[in-house]
């Protein structure tokens, strides 16, 4: 499998085959998703099971840190920005005031 294979996502065709099916059956909801790739976070060995990421707007940039789930900082944050497949919050912003 070749980086351009997994780029074009003909590794998982099949896959994005039935999302995009699903996405034309809500249209009203395809504009507020987005699939993510996780490889820099695999790369950089984050465990979504103890970590979770917290996301801030710096500079004209998306910054995006990782805490563990018992942080105390966790309890200010109140939108989830990115979940799993299974509903488990894995990137969370600080709700506006």
């Amino acid at each position: 499998m070749t980086t351009n294979d997994r780029v074009q996502h003909t590794e998982d065709a099949a896959f994005f085959d039935e999302v995009k099916a699903v996405s034309e059956r809500y249209p009203e909801a395809k504009l507020r998703y987005a699939i993510a790739n996780l490889a820099l976070e695999n790369e950089m060995g984050i465990d979504y099971d103890r970590q979770v990421g917290v996301s801030r707007i710096e500079d004209g940039r998306i910054v995006r840190s990782f805490v563990d789930r018992d942080d105390p900082m966790l309890a200010r944050m109140q939108l989830c920005l990115l979940r799993d497949i299974h509903g488990k919050c894995l990137d969370w912003m600080e709700a506006p005031e």
